[in-house]
C-alpha cells in the first residue's frame, strides 16, 4: 500500500509567531504535502473531512485514499520542532563533567582531550550514531553542531545527522594557534580542511538552503585562530554563501584573552567583523559580557546570539541579558551548549533562561536596594532612563517568549525564520506532537489542575495557554511522543 500524499493533524495547535504571542488553535487542522515536507494549509474550528480540506488548500479535488488523518486527543498538541542554535557533537562524550572549573580550565582538562580522540573515526561512526539519537529524542528538529579539526569525523557526523533525518548545520571546528600540541593545525591545513568538508558534505551546492544538512563556518574563538585564519574563514563563508558559528564575550578571562590576541580592534565583535565574519547569517554564542560596542556592532550586523544559559551557570561564566537583546533588536535563541551545559535538552535552555533573567531582575534589583540605603539621593538625580538601562524592573520571561525563542527565535537566529519556526502555510513540516498524559508524565493531569480545569468546558483556548506553560516548565522527552522534520516522522514512543 503506497504512503498517503497528505497528512492532516486534527486537534490543539500551538506556536508563537510573534515573541509573547502564544497561538492557540484549540479546535484546529493542520495539513502537510509529505513530498514537499511543507504546511499547506492550517485552519481553526474546522468540521470539514480531511480530504474537503486538503483539496480546499491545495485547489483541485484530492481523493480521501491520499489523505491520512492524525487525531490529536485531548490530552496532545502540535507544536513547532525545538532548535539549538549551539552545541558541540563530541562534547558528549564528558557529559556533567568540570562543571567545578572556569571556562578556559575547563577547556585545557577535558574538551581538547576529548574532541582530539575523534582523530579516531571509528569512534566518530560508534559514538555519534548514539549522540544525535539523544538529541533527536529530546525534540530538536533543528541543531548548529560544532564538530572537531578531523574531517572524516565531521563528515560522518554530517551522515549520521542526515541518515537520522534531522536538519542540521555542521562546523568542522578551526584552531591554529594557542591550541595544544596534540589538538591543533596549521593555518593553510585548517582552510584547506575547510573547505574539503565542505565540498564532501555539500559538493558544488553548498549554499542550498533546502539541503537537510549543510556546512557552516567555524573557528572555534578568537584565542585559538590567528587573524590570517579567522580572514580566510571570512573568504570561504562569503565564496559559498554559508552561515558562520562561534563563540563570543562567553567568559571575563576568555574576552581578556581575545582582546590581547588582537589589541588594535576595538571590541571582541570587532575582530570577528574586521574578519568578513559578521552578517545576519552568524551565530554567536554567549554574549554574557558585551559592552555597548559589541552590543552596537552585533545589531548593525544582523548578528543572533545563541543564549546558553545551563552552561553559563555551569561553569560560572555569567548570566546573559536576553532583554538587553531584545530591546536592541537582535535575534535571539537557545543553545545546550553540550557539554559546558549538562543537558542536551532545549526544554532545559527555556528553564535556565527563566532562571537566568529572574537572577538578573533580583541581582539588580537587590544591588540598587543597598545602593539606595547606603547614601541619601536626590531624586532629581535619578535619570529616567536608569530603569530602563539596567533592567531592573523588565518583566521575567513568560512561557510564551520561552516558547518564541526555542523555536521562531532560534530559527531566526540560524536564518531560517521565513521557512520553519512556526506552524504557517507554506513553511516546512518541522513539528512535535506533545503528549501531557504519557504513563508517569511529569506535568499534572488537567483534571486535578484546578487552574486547567475550570477553563477545560468555557474556554479552551485559555485552558491550552496554562498547559503550554505547564509544558514549558515541567516536561521532558516522555512527552514528545512524535517527532517529524520536513513532513518526515524520524522519531516515536
Amino acid at each position: 500500500m503506497s504512503q498517503p500524499t497528505y497528512l492532516v493533524f486534527r486537534g490543539c495547535i500551538i506556536d508563537t509567531p510573534a515573541l509573547g504571542t502564544l497561538r492557540v488553535r484549540a479546535n484546529g487542522a493542520l495539513g502537510v504535502n509529505q513530498l514537499s515536507g511543507r504546511i499547506i494549509g492550517v485552519a481553526d474550528q474546522e468540521t470539514a473531512t480531511s480530504a474537503d480540506l486538503v483539496s480546499m488548500w491545495i485547489g483541485q479535488a484530492v481523493d480521501s485514499s491520499k489523505v491520512e488523518t492524525v487525531e490529536l486527543s485531548a490530552d496532545q498538541f502540535l507544536m513547532p520542532g525545538l532548535i539549538d542554535t549551539h552545541t558541540h557533537a563530541p562534547q558528549f562524550t564528558f557529559l556533567g563533567l568540570g562543571h567545578d572549573l572556569p571556562l578556559m580550565d575547563w577547556l585545557e582538562k577535558y574538551t581538547f582531550r576529548h574532541e582530539s580522540q575523534f582523530k579516531d573515526a571509528a569512534l566518530a561512526s560508534s559514538f555519534y550514531k548514539t549522540a544525535i539519537a539523544r538529541v533527536v529524542r529530546n525534540g530538536v528538529t533543528f541543531a548548529a553542531y560544532y564538530g572537531t579539526i578531523h574531517v572524516e569525523a565531521n563528515c560522518i557526523l554530517a551522515d549520521t545527522i542526515r541518515n537520522a533525518g534531522q536538519r542540521a548545520f555542521v562546523g568542522k571546528v578551526c584552531m591554529d594557534v594557542n591550541s595544544p600540541s596534540y589538538y591543533s593545525e596549521t593555518t593553510e591545513e585548517s582552510l584547506q580542511r575547510t573547505e574539503e568538508f565542505i565540498h564532501t558534505v555539500m559538493g558544488d551546492n553548498a549554499g542550498d538552503e533546502s539541503a537537510l544538512v549543510r556546512p557552516i563556518i567555524t573557528p572555534r574563538f578568537v584565542p585559538t585562530c590567528s587573524a590570517e585564519c579567522l580572514q580566510g574563514l571570512g573568504q570561504l563563508a562569503q565564496k559559498y554563501n554559508l552561515p558562520v558559528q562561534s563563540h563570543l564575550c562567553e567568559n571575563p578571562d576568555e574576552v581578556a584573552f581575545a582582546k590581547s590576541c588582537f589589541p588594535k580592534q576595538k571590541s571582541y565583535s570587532d575582530i570577528y567583523h574586521m574578519a568578513g565574519l559578521y552578517g545576519p547569517r552568524t551565530i554567536m554564542a554567549h554574549c554574557v559580557h558585551m559592552d555597548d560596542d559589541d552590543i552596537e556592532l552585533v545589531r548593525q550586523c544582523g548578528v543572533g546570539v545563541s543564549h546558553c544559559p545551563n552552561s553559563n551557570f555551569s561553569l560560572s561564566s555569567g548570566m546573559a541579558d536576553v532583554r538587553r537583546f531584545i530591546e536592541h533588536g537582535i535575534p535571539v535563541g537557545l543553545g545546550t551548549d553540550v557539554g559546558g551545559g549538562y543537558a542536551p535538552s532545549i526544554l532545559d535552555a527555556m528553564r535556565m533562561a527563566a532562571d537566568a533573567n529572574r537572577a538578573l531582575i533580583a541581582t539588580r534589583r537587590d544591588a540598587r536596594s543597598k545602593d539606595t540605603a547606603s547614601k541619601v539621593v536626590d531624586a532629581t538625580e535619578t535619570k529616567p532612563s536608569d530603569a530602563a538601562t539596567d533592567h531592573t524592573d523588565a518583566a521575567p520571561l513568560n512561557a510564551a517568549e520561552l516558547l518564541f525563542l526555542a523555536t521562531q527565535g532560534g530559527a531566526r537566529v540560524m536564518g531560517m525564520h521565513e521557512q520553519l519556526g512556526s506552524l504557517d502555510q507554506g513553511k516546512l513540516f518541522d513539528a512535535l506532537v506533545i503528549d501531557l498524559a504519557v504513563p508517569n508524565s511529569p506535568v499534572p493531569d488537567a483534571a486535578t489542575t484546578l487552574a486547567v480545569h475550570e477553563h477545560l468546558d468555557s474556554s479552551p483556548v485559555d485552558a491550552w495557554k496554562l498547559r503550554a506553560e505547564q509544558f514549558v516548565f515541567l516536561a521532558d522527552d516522555r512527552n514528545i511522543t512524535r517527532v517529524y522534520v520536513g513532513g518526515k516522522l524520524i522519531h516515536s514512543l
